[in-house]
């Protein structure tokens, strides 16, 4: 029988089945689900009896102490009430913990482990509590709200009040009590004056939208439009405060009795009389809390005393704006308000400020001036300030007459009865801890932060003809502007104007055109301004809304930036840009540049693009897969918007293959306007500089070449052996090696000089020297920086002009760098000769605008640049490129079946755009790293579509996520790409999906995958992610993650491998590679805090890589911004001001996300269960041979078995084995038999590459797919993985509990779904399940 139908308060009719409608506890009132995402659930068929071959292995027993038996069950009771109001700790309630003991049991009846204690946070595992000590129910209210509504002065009952009346929501009720302030003080008149109403918004917005441009000019990073259009927000200096309550704090420090102490700081055990067990550990004070204020500046219980916030934070002054639906801020005044978290400041005295601040809102709003300035201005004049501060009373910081119950100091015993709300509501207890949380987070995610700036500027028609007859009015007066009519001829100059009419009239005939145009043509800037100034000529009705799409954020803000200088306007203005986290546009702005990626975010909340008129996809050559996806949506948009234009620009000759996708549509094709480039390649490069590779230089061939190739013979002098020399190589000997003659399919590093000599018949014999000695796969840095000398030095008849450097990627770039900085002639340290400046997408935009700048006469600058500058970014003055070759290209790496990022050779269509870019001022010069033979007969012609060579995981999420695609079949979706993928690729990530649980059998999107399809991260590091930050141990999550993104940094030398091995296995734990790694980096950061030499020298020591781990946390400062802005970790992070924040030797994750995101991130076991939440289901199966046994005096003893005799099984593979380099590779008895890998690998025998040992309660709770129970032999049977993963529960019971906690999981991510500012840690449901599930993972 179903074991809590059995249990009071079971689920029946209210429970499971209203559950399942819509929760009713707060959570529901979100945006709906999308369609394709699915919430039921799913039960296995009684007569299913198709079922695959299931594994042989003797079943595990699942166990569960009696005691997590019944926290379980209690904790399923109350979640599958009708009414769930039980409240949450924070984990340090109730008595002291007990830690499970294990009870006496048969032989056999549980799984025996041996595993070592467990490494855990200090805060213990939530325990509810037991029925005598629970408080009776309250209503919902945030502590969080109550906290930050203190800051502004008002009383904490009121507050409580308030949120009661007004569901608990923080803004609303923030408003509603300043309305009433203002009020009572100004008149309601003041506040809501008549007629205002007549005022445009549209005029009013644009006004507002203009000061916040010069606010944010004024004060940087102080001011910040915390809700766009809605709430803006200045941190206030007041040092002559803050000063104070510095020295308030010293006076007081060592005296413990000096201040009253906040009943939330003092621990309730302490209190209780019970003891402590954390001692001098513990968190909380262990004093006893104050009657009454010890002074005048001390808090009390009704003021604003400020949960959830430290004791010890610095003091903070904000200054608040507030814009109410309908107010026509700056013709009237906006709702201000003045908050701080400084006790030494009085809550009247808070209110008074604001009072103070409305007034002279009030009279700007009469004027119809801008006030947010004024209003700062005042705030930090010391002298108004101490004045209004010194108010002692105000109306709204005391409590209200109406009388309530005193607080008690003995918590509240009376026992609670489920489901019933008619409980005595006037009961409130003294510890805020004990309160329910529902945490309502101001951030948005990603989602809902992008749909409201798309609807941001959504005004009325009439609003938006007033707005286009501006423009058109604007436009018109600009005609006889001086700088208008300068910037209008230069652009006369351009190739593209010849075509102005051609395109205009094509544009009126048809709805989809191609145009191709060689770099420097000016397609990008101008043909979007063609279509513009032609609208702007005609009816304000016929104006034209412009998106045009970039590749790259750069590309967006530099030619937006560009396009503004040539209209004669400021950014922002009828031009602007928007990239992901940052824009600048305001409601006139009818040109928008924007990234591929921000497009289809758009087109998720506005799939028919209502108000735009033409979309622009530039740079569509470049074949990535978000741009093909762009064009699918757009093929299937265009027959439900007839009237929308879509216009597709290259930079290439291959637009026939997108007429031919956009049925037949016109193409132009638009000549380049480029100086002549005279190309040079590899064997050119070496002639002219005079290069010559020195002997042990790190870019020599490898092997027998490198030690033999310059001088023809092997190191006895003998001839060489050409045969021997290739070993392996596929080539046919006989079929080459001709007096005269070399196959042209056969490399340069396959040839002797003797070949190359035959191949390069009017090249220098000393340079083919230099070539046949070079490892050609290599970018060698010397060279390019003897071709910067050569170059600097100005011994040519080249024109001056920058230099532009190609190299694949970020360690590239930082490589060069550095070694240019030890090279006089560029580092300055003299004469200025030369400035270098890296160029990469990681770069914060004012550091990539650097590169436009043009230097003093006489210096030379250089730019080192991934292909970021190979198309769009336009830097006028470079003459010289140097083309290493190589690129950054997604792969699919099918050892690891994840994607990852490959350096790889360009095509010859890379390497003429790179070309391109010397001719754009004057004759330029192009170096090419790679000889002239591989460009003609080695590169390919065009780059494969990025869609063709990467997994498709992530595409299959982002199309479900459309609703216009959400009820297809992925297959007929994709069958309708440009160029599809092979359908083998689609089948595997559809089952890699499904195996992940982010998709279901029938294309669904499970709530997991909702989230992982806003993460541009392969599907399975951004599960670790998720779970990292759900759980609470994120920093050592993203470090794993970031590592799997990119690389391990253990390194093994050839003649150094035993001893490296040893190193690693010096950082083993808990039989993991991947917390051996984490183990590593810890000890990094931790030498790093005494310097980089300590850092390199510990590398050196630990055989580890210095770079790859400078990568690593680089990329965990990534993957903290990408988490924070889809919700799940603090609002607002930045991977640039986290590097920023990072103290000496970190990575400034642990320091920005800060210590509630990682409580749990020393508990060993919960790291291990999320890397089986992120691997899964790349698992494999532990089995011993039968047992040996041998003789000994007391008889015969069963022998453990050797580490080879072990035999590890994969599901599909059958038979792999632990590679060597793994810290499990002489690991001979595992606590339990499953491991889960990362990679993949086959040489002689396949072997798995970086493996984890996993536990049952991981693989049953975060293993994908439906978890069955089933009766078999008489055993309750938990089965995952068709089967092939099978448990044994201990009972039906235990049984029944996991398979019901797995449920709630996948309910509350869900949730998280329906309201994503829910913080999952915080409200009452999610944060229960958390900590049972960290208890049980961490205890059984």
């Amino acid at each position: 029988m179903y074991f809590l139908a059995q249990t009071e308060g079971g689920r029946g009719k209210g429970g499971r089945d209203r559950d399942r409608g819509g929760r009713d506890d707060g959570i529901s009132s979100g945006k709906a689900l999308p369609r394709s995402l699915v919430r039921t659930r799913t039960c296995p068929k009684s007569g299913d009896s198709t079922r695959p071959e299931v594994s042989t292995m003797p079943l595990q027993r699942i166990f569960m102490s009696n005691e997590n038996q019944e926290q379980l069950k209690e904790l399923l009771r109350d979640l599958q009430n009708e009414d769930f109001d039980e409240p949450y700790y924070s984990g340090e309630e109730g008595d002291e913990e007990e830690y499970d003991e294990l009870d006496h049991r048969d032989e056999g009846q549980f799984w025996a482990t041996n595993d070592e204690p467990v490494e855990r946070a200090e805060s213990p595992p939530c325990e509810p509590e037991s029925d005598k000590e629970r408080p009776p129910p309250e209503p919902v209210i945030s502590l969080f709200a109550i906290g930050k509504l203190c800051r502004y002065g008002f009383d904490r009952e009121r507050i409580k009040q308030a949120l009661e009346c007004g569901g608990g929501e923080f803004g609303a009720t923030l408003e509603q009590f300043l309305h009433q302030v203002f009020c009572e003080r100004y008149g309601q008149k003041a506040v809501s004056p008549d007629g205002i109403k007549g005022v445009p918004m549209d005029e009013c917005l644009s006004q507002r939208e203009e000061e916040a441009l010069a606010l944010a000019a004024i004060y940087g990073e102080r001011f910040s439009e915390r809700i766009a259009n809605a709430v803006w927000t200045v941190t206030l200096d007041l040092s002559f405060l803050s000063d104070n309550a510095a020295k308030n704090r010293g006076e007081v420090g060592g005296q413990n009795g000096g201040r009253s102490v906040n009943i939330r700081d003092v621990c309730r055990f302490y209190m209780k009389g019970q003891g402590c067990r954390f001692g001098d550990k513990c968190k909380f004070k262990h004093q006893l809390p104050m009657k009454g204020r010890s002074g005048a500046g001390s808090p009390d219980l009704k003021g604003p005393s400020q949960p959830g916030f430290s004791s010890y934070s610095p003091p903070e002054y904000e200054l608040e704006i507030r814009f109410p639906k309908g107010n026509r801020y700056p013709f009237q005044a906006p709702i201000v308000a003045f908050s701080t978290n400084d006790e030494s400041v009085g809550a009247a005295g808070r209110l008074n400020v604001t009072e103070r601040l409305f007034g002279e809102a009030l009279a700007s709003a009469e004027r119809g001036e801008p006030v947010v300035y004024t209003l700062i201005t005042l705030c930090e004049d010391e002298y108004t300030m101490k004045e209004l501060l010194a108010a002692s009373h105000h109306k709204y910081s005391t409590p209200p007459v109406v009388m309530v119950s005193p607080p008690t100091i003995a918590i509240a015993k009376s026992k609670s009865v489920r489901g019933n709300t008619s409980e005595d509501s006037s009961t409130k207890e003294l510890d805020e801890d004990e309160e329910d949380v529902i945490v309502p987070v101001e951030t948005e995610s990603y989602v809902n932060l992008r749909k409201k700036m798309v609807n941001k500027h959504n005004l009325k028609i009439d609003n938006l003809l007033q707005e286009n007859g501006k423009l058109c009015r604007e436009f018109q007066r600009k005609q006889s502007s001086r700088r208008f009519r300068s910037m209008l001829e230069q652009r006369k100059n351009l190739p593209a104007w010849q075509e102005n009419k051609k395109i205009l009239d094509l544009l009126d005939q048809c709805q989809v055109l191609v145009i191709s145009g060689m770099t420097g043509c000016g397609k990008t800037t101008q043909i979007p301004q063609f279509i513009l100034d032609a609208s702007l000529s005609g009816p304000a009705d016929q104006v034209a809304n412009i998106i045009c799409t970039q590749p790259r954020r750069i590309s967006a803000i530099s030619v937006a930036q560009r396009v503004a200088q040539e209209r004669a306007e400021s950014l922002g203005n009828s031009v602007g840009y928007q990239i992901r986290l940052e824009s600048v546009r305001t409601s006139a702005t009818r040109l928008l540049y924007c990234t591929t990626g921000v497009l289809l975010r758009r087109l998720e909340s506005e799939p028919d693009l209502k108000g735009v008129t033409h979309v622009i996809v530039d740079e569509v050559h470049e074949r990535t897969e978000e741009s093909d996806f762009l064009l699918l949506v757009l093929k299937d948009l265009m027959v439900q918007r007839p009237d929308l234009k879509i216009i597709l620009m290259s930079a290439t000759l291959n637009a026939q293959l997108f007429s031919d996708y956009f049925y037949n549509c016109p193409t132009i094709n638009i000549p380049g306007r480029t100086f002549p480039v005279d190309q040079f390649f590899l064997e050119d490069a070496i002639a002219k500089a005079g290069y010559v590779i020195e002997d042990g230089s790190p870019y020599m061939r490898s092997g027998k070449h490198s030690s033999s190739s310059i001088s023809g013979r092997g190191h006895n002098g003998e001839p060489r052996d050409v045969v021997g020399d290739l070993g392996d190589d596929m080539w046919n000997f006989m079929s080459f090696c001709k007096k005269d003659f070399v196959k042209d399919s056969i490399p340069d590093q396959q040839l002797s000089l003797q070949e190359l000599i035959i191949r390069y018949k009017d090249t220098k014999k000393s340079v083919l020297k230099t070539v046949s000695a070079m490892d050609l796969d290599k970018i060698n840095m010397d060279l390019v920086e003897s071709l910067l000398e050569w170059i600097v030095d100005g011994k040519h008849n080249y024109p001056p002009g920058a230099v532009l450097v190609f190299l694949p990627g970020l360690a590239e770039i930082k490589m060069l760098y550095e070694q240019l900085q030890s090279n006089r002639l560029f580092n300055n340290r003299g004469k200025t000769r030369c400035v270098v400046y890296p160029l990469h997408s990681t770069l914060s935009n004012e550091e990539q605008q650097a590169v436009f700048s043009r230097p003093t006469q006489g210096v030379t600058k250089i730019i080192i640049s991934t292909n970021i500058a190979e198309t769009s970014v336009t830097i006028d003055d470079v003459v010289y490129v140097i083309d290493s070759g190589k690129m950054k290209e997604k792969r699919y790496d099918a050892s690891k079946s994840m994607e990852s990022l490959e350096d790889s050779w360009v095509s010859r269509a890379n390497a003429l755009q790179r070309k391109g870019r010397a001719g754009r001022v004057a004759s330029g010069v192009c170096f090419h790293l790679f000889t002239s033979h591989c460009f003609q007969h080695q590169l390919a012609e065009q780059q494969l579509p990025e869609i063709q060579r990467v997994p498709l995981e992530q595409l299959c999420l982002r199309i479900k996520i459309l609703d216009v695609f959400a009820e297809q079949t992925l297959e007929s979706v994709f069958s309708r790409l440009i160029e599809p993928p092979a359908l083998g690729s689609l089948d595997a990530a559809k089952q890699r999906l499904q195996d992940l649980g982010a998709l279901t059998a029938d294309e669904k999107l499970t709530p997991l995958g909702y989230h992982l399809a806003c993460l541009p991260v392969d599907v399975r590091i951004g599960k670790l992610m998720l779970f990292g930050a759900i759980f609470r141990c994120l920093d050592p999550a993203l470090t794993i993650a970031a590592s799997l993104a990119f690389k391990s940094p253990f390194v093994s030398p050839w003649d150094k491998r035993e001893e490296a091995n040893e190193k690693k296995l010096a950082f083993a734990v808990a039989n993991s590679d991947h917390l051996a790694l984490l183990q590593a980096y810890k000890g990094w950061c931790s030498a790093a805090k005494n310097g980089n030499q300590a850092g390199f020298l510990y590398c050196r020591e630990n055989f580890l890589s210095w770079r790859v781990l400078q990568e690593i946390a680089s990329l965990k400062r990534q993957f903290a911004e990408l988490l924070s802005d889809i919700g799940f970790i603090k609002e607002g992070l930045r991977a640039r001001v986290i590097e920023r924040m990072c103290s000496k030797g970190t990575d400034g994750v642990l320091e920005a996300t800060g210590p509630e995101a990682n409580l749990n991130s020393d508990n060993i076991r919960l790291m291990s269960a999320m890397l089986c939440a992120a691997l899964y289901p790349n698992v494999v199966q532990v089995r011993a041979p039968q047992g040996n046994y041998k003789m000994t005096s007391k008889g015969a003893m069963k022998m453990q078995p050797k580490a080879n005799e072990l035999r590890f099984m994969t599901k599909n593979d059958g038979c792999v084995h632990v590679h060597p380099s793994s810290v499990n590779y002489t690991v001979r008895h595992y606590n339990s038999p499953y491991l889960v890998y990362h990679e993949k690998v086959k040489t002689s025998r396949v072997f798995i590459r970086d493996c984890s040992m996993v536990s049952v309660y991981p693989l049953v709770l975060f293993g994908g797919g439906q978890v069955n129970v089933e009766l078999h032999k008489a055993e309750f049977v938990i089965s995952l993985d068709d089967g092939w993963i099978r448990f044994a529960a201990a009972s039906h019971q235990v049984a029944e509990l996991v398979k019901e906690l797995r449920w709630e999981l996948d309910q509350l991510l869900e949730d998280k779904i329906r309201n994503p500012s829910m913080d999952l840690c915080s409200c009452p449901r999610g944060s229960r399940i958390i900590h049972m599930i960290v208890h049980l993972i961490s205890t059984q």
